[in-house]
């Protein structure tokens, strides 16, 4: 039965990004196997010379991670992190290697249907690698991203730094894929 359920759907955490154009949230998703966990934003430090969509690093739990503009790095400019807001950082486990994702909001974990989960088009985009599909689920579409296509190691690796592996890390049950957004 549960392989029955995994084949006929995919299970992902949906967010929102504000497009900051016209003020409209926009719905975006990663398969739940690419994320590790949901935090919410500590201190996050810059680092000279980053790439431009890099906005710096954090300790998560005594480990540094990168952390990413999802946002600058889709082209849609820089996100501001506000105190008020409800940004999170997805952490994204990319070939055994961490990454924090910048967010403006989580929505849920879901299971979507794979026959609501179509192909990107193809002439829309200039490079839509790390388009995995579009899903028409509640109303809205949600873009599939895969997250180790979008942002592979090479480019988050720091050139004289070793890389941090998941399994260096102690287990934790706080933050966890159970955050999502009621007051919206």
């Amino acid at each position: 039965m549960t392989q029955l359920a995994t084949t006929d759907s995919l299970q992902v955490v949906s967010f929102s990004l504000v497009n900051h154009k016209n003020g409209k949230r926009e719905g975006y998703a990663l398969p739940i196997d690419q994320v590790r966990e949901i935090r919410t934003i500590d201190e996050i430090t810059q680092v000279p010379k980053a790439k431009s969509y890099v906005k710096g690093i954090m300790n998560l739990r005594g480990v540094i991670i990168p952390v990413v503009d999802i946002k600058d790095k889709l082209g849609f400019g820089k996100t501001e992190i506000t105190s008020k807001s409800k940004q999170r950082i997805l952490v994204a486990d990319i070939n055994d290697s961490l990454c924090g994702i910048l967010i403006d909001f989580v929505e849920q974990v879901m299971r979507i249907p794979q026959k609501d989960i179509g192909p990107a088009p193809t002439d829309a985009f200039e490079d839509y690698s790390y388009i995995t599909g579009i899903a028409k689920t509640q109303g809205r579409l949600l873009v599939i991203l895969d997250v180790k296509t979008l942002l592979s190691e090479s480019e988050l690796k720091p050139s004289q730094n070793p890389v941090t592996t998941k399994k260096e890390l102690k287990p934790t049950t706080q933050n966890t894929n159970s955050v999502t957004d009621e007051d919206d």
